[in-house]
């Protein structure tokens, strides 16, 4: 294990607890990796003083197993192998060793290969345990607190001197705390609160702008889910809102686009799984109770991406938001367009 404080490598045989008195929290043995990668993850996220969600370290941490290693081992274990089968299975000279050793090599070869390739989708399967384990002991300070956000929090707060131009309704606290400290409220001169009116001095300021203006919109941001499809149709049934479907503007992220991306990370509980752009991958993600989180794109990339949405009126990932952004942004990004020749708005 290295440790993220001094650097040195520390053996597990040792203990958890390295020479320079850095206790470790996540065991390598039990979730395939250590504390360092939480730790790099952490500060990639806190660049520039960002802050981000407990779910954006989830995806941070979550890695993909690489096929290079297995590879690389089994390439060298083919070619040694056959050069040391016909190096010998000529020599019969006492003491040499046997040629079959050589086919041993070259049969192992591609077993290792094969294992490596059945074992890909199953690595990091105890990434939520193992970052949410790391919290409890090493609270990292860019990482936003969802749980102490209250009504209190907001009593300073005088919406009538911000006097936002828009409204917008986000599933979640981690989504609200993430927009509110990363600024999109200014930039956009929105107010922003959770399709359960939080906080409520936010929805109190909506209905008085909603019955001064009955033409007042709400734009509506959440992650991809079948219980995210349904959000619009929520508020409508709940009369406290006074609106209709006409007054909403849903950016998404909407299941029916999701198989336009290649990117992203899916959550169920304590399970993540990597995104694929398949029909059949994506309904059974759904049905399963799955979520398509958005806060597991960069969060650079999500904000403009987002703001530009929030201008457009246009739901994120569709033809039409694609093309809108294509004629209004530089056409040369490389971001935007996948390895296939095709385009993801998502990387």
């Amino acid at each position: 294990m290295q440790c993220p404080e001094c650097g040195s490598f520390h053996k597990h045989k040792y203990g958890m607890t390295c020479s320079c008195k850095y206790k470790f929290v996540t065991d390598p043995k039990v979730y395939g990796f250590g504390d360092k990668r939480i730790k790099n993850a952490v500060a990639k996220l806190s660049e520039g003083d960002s802050y981000f969600t407990q779910e954006e370290l989830y995806c941070k941490c979550f890695k993909r197993k690489s096929l290079t290693g297995a590879l690389v081992l089994s390439t060298i274990m083919l070619i040694a192998g056959l050069v040391f089968y016909m190096a010998l299975s000529g020599d019969s000279s006492a003491g040499a060793p046997p040629a079959f050793m050589g086919l041993i090599c070259v049969v192992i070869a591609p077993l290792i290969l094969l294992v490596s390739y059945f074992n890909l989708n199953k690595s990091d399967d105890k990434v939520v345990e193992a970052v949410n384990a790391y919290v409890r002991k090493y609270f990292p300070p860019n990482l936003l607190k969802t749980e102490k956000i209250k009504d209190s929090s907001f009593k300073q707060l005088n919406y009538e001197d911000f006097m936002p131009d828009h409204f917008l309704v986000v599933d979640c606290k981690e989504t609200l705390a993430q927009l509110l400290t990363n600024g999109f409220h200014r930039d956009n001169n929105c107010l922003i609160m959770t399709s359960d009116k939080f906080p409520k001095k936010a929805f109190d300021f909506y209905k008085l702008t909603k019955q001064k203006n009955p033409a007042t919109k709400l734009h509506l941001f959440h992650d991809a889910s079948l219980g995210g499809d349904m959000i619009g149709n929520n508020i409508v049934a709940d009369s406290s809102w006074e609106t209709n479907l006409e007054d909403l503007i849903d950016l998404g992220v909407r299941t029916e686009n999701l198989k336009k991306t290649k990117k992203g990370i899916w959550r169920k509980e304590l399970e993540l799984a990597f995104h694929k752009n398949k029909e059949g991958f994506i309904s059974e993600k759904l049905n399963g109770g799955w979520k398509y989180m958005i806060d597991s794109l960069p969060q650079g990339r999500l904000l403009a991406l987002l703001g530009f949405a929030f201008e457009t009126k246009l739901p994120l990932l569709s033809d039409e938001f694609h093309q809108a952004y294509l004629e209004n942004k530089p056409a040369a990004d490389p971001h935007y367009y996948g390895s296939d020749g095709g385009y993801d708005d998502f990387g």
